[in-house]
C-alpha cells in the first residue's frame, strides 16, 4: 500500500509538472502571437504614415532625405521604422517623377515585421495641350484677318482680343476689344487657366541637341535623323541653332525632326516654303526661345524641288516611306506638330499648322491662318510636357519582407 501511494504521488506530480510545463507555453505562445501582430501593425503603420507625409507635405521629396525617414518611434508596446527610397539613383530629389519605396519595420519583443510597397508618380499632360493655341499673355486677332481653329479651343491665360474673326471657339480670362466673330459661340469667359511647360523644357532639348551653325538664312537644305549638312547627324532628328540673340530666317527647307532655336532678344522667322515635321512622335517638331513670326502662305504656296533647286527626299531622309535622286517632287508648305514659342508669337499670311502652339507671351493673329488639332499630343503628350499631379500606390507591390 505504502508503494501504491509513492506511485500515485509521482503520478500527480509528473502530471502538475507537465500542466505548468503546459501553460509555460501557451503563455509564450500566446506572447509571440501578441508581439507578430504588434509588429506587423507597427510594419504597416509606418508604411501608411509614409504615405500620409507625401500626400500632405508638398516638398516631401526635400523633407525626406533618400535613407532612413523615421528610425525606433514608439507605437503602443511596439516600435517602428520608416525608410524611403528611390531604386533609381538614390536621390529623391533631382525629379519629381521619380519612383519611391517604402520600407516599414515593425518590432515588438522577438518579433520582427517588414514590408514594403512602390510609389508611382501619378503623370498628366499639361492642359495646354488640349488646345489648338495656348497662351500666357494676350491673344489678339487684327481686323480683317482670321484664324481658324479646328478640333480644339483657341485660348489664353490673360486677355482675348478679336476685332477680326475665330474660326472655331474659345477662351480667356478676360475679354478687350471684340467687335469680331466667334462662330463656335460667345468665348468661355473666365475659361480655366491652362498649365503651360516647364520653364527649362526648351533648355532641356537644346541640351540634348546637335548643333547646326548659325546664318542669319539657312534655305535650300535638309535636315533629318539621316541629314545635316551642316554638320553631324542626330538620330533622334533633334538639332539647335543658336543665335546669340541674333535674328534669323528659315525657308525653302524640309525638316524631318525636331528644331531647336536659341535666338534670345532676337527674332525666329519662318518665311515660304517649308515642311517641318517631328520625327519622333513624342518630340515637339518646332521650339522657339525668343521671338517667332510663322508667315507662311500655305493655302497657295507648296515646297516644290524645282523652286528651291534641292531634292528634299534623298535616301537618308525619305517622304512617306519613298526617296529618289530627281528635283520634280513638291510637299505641303506647313508645320507638323506642336510648336511651342518662349517668346511673343506672330501668325502672318495663311500659314497652316497641323498640331498645337503654346506660346509663354501673347499671340497676334494676322492673315488667315490655320491650326488643325492633333489629339495624340494630350493622350500621348511630347516628352517633358507633362507634370507630376501627387503620388499613388503601384498596384500589387505591397510585400512582406524576410530578412536573410
Amino acid at each position: 500500500m505504502y508503494l501504491h501511494v509513492l506511485a500515485s504521488s509521482l503520478l500527480v506530480s509528473v502530471l502538475g509538472l507537465g500542466a505548468l510545463l503546459t501553460a509555460r507555453l501557451q503563455g509564450r505562445v500566446c506572447r509571440l502571437t501578441r508581439d507578430s501582430a504588434v509588429a506587423r501593425t507597427c510594419a504597416v503603420s509606418a508604411v501608411e504614415l509614409g504615405l500620409l507625409e507625401i500626400k500632405q507635405d508638398t516638398g516631401w521629396r526635400t523633407t525626406w532625405p533618400n535613407g532612413t525617414w523615421m528610425q525606433n518611434i514608439p507605437l503602443g508596446s511596439g516600435t517602428f521604422t520608416l525608410q524611403g527610397t528611390d531604386p533609381a539613383d538614390s536621390d529623391l530629389t533631382d525629379s519629381d517623377s521619380d519612383v519611391v519605396i517604402l520600407t516599414g519595420l515593425g518590432v515588438s519583443g522577438l518579433a520582427r515585421h517588414k514590408v514594403q510597397v512602390t510609389v508611382v508618380p501619378v503623370i498628366k499632360p499639361i492642359e495646354a495641350l488640349a488646345t489648338c493655341l495656348d497662351a500666357s499673355g494676350a491673344l489678339q486677332v487684327t481686323s480683317g484677318n482670321k484664324i481658324t481653329a479646328t478640333g480644339a479651343p483657341v485660348a489664353t491665360n490673360a486677355q482675348l482680343t478679336y476685332v477680326g474673326t475665330i474660326d472655331g471657339t474659345a477662351e480667356a480670362q478676360s475679354l478687350g476689344t471684340h467687335t469680331g466673330t466667334i462662330t463656335g459661340g460667345a468665348p468661355l469667359v473666365p475659361g480655366p487657366v491652362r498649365r503651360m511647360p516647364a520653364s527649362d523644357v526648351i533648355s532641356r532639348y537644346a541640351a540634348k541637341a546637335t548643333a547646326v551653325s548659325y546664318s542669319a538664312t539657312r534655305e535650300k537644305f535638309v535636315l533629318g535623323p539621316g541629314a545635316n549638312p551642316y554638320g553631324s547627324t542626330d538620330p533622334n532628328g533633334l538639332y539647335v541653332i543658336n543665335t546669340n540673340n541674333a535674328s534669323i530666317t528659315i525657308q525653302k527647307c524640309r525638316i524631318w525632326g525636331t528644331l531647336v532655336v536659341l535666338a534670345g532678344t532676337g527674332t525666329v522667322t519662318v518665311n515660304d516654303p517649308v515642311l517641318i515635321q517631328n520625327y519622333r512622335s513624342d518630340f515637339p517638331a518646332l521650339l522657339v526661345s525668343g521671338n517667332l513670326i510663322i508667315k507662311n502662305t500655305s493655302a497657295s504656296t507648296q515646297l516644290t524641288e524645282s523652286g528651291c533647286s534641292t531634292n528634299f527626299n534623298p535616301s537618308t531622309v525619305p517622304y512617306n516611306g519613298a526617296s529618289d535622286t530627281d528635283k520634280t517632287d513638291s510637299y505641303p508648305n506647313e508645320i507638323d506638330g506642336l510648336v511651342h514659342v518662349d517668346g511673343t508669337l506672330s501668325l502672318q499670311l495663311t500659314a497652316k499648322i497641323v498640331g498645337a502652339v503654346i506660346c509663354n507671351g501673347t499671340v497676334t493673329c494676322a492673315g488667315t491662318n490655320t491650326i488643325a488639332y492633333t489629339s495624340s499630343l494630350y493622350t500621348c503628350p511630347p516628352k517633358w510636357y507633362t507634370y507630376v499631379s501627387g503620388m499613388m500606390l503601384s498596384p500589387g507591390s505591397w510585400t512582406q519582407l524576410v530578412d536573410p
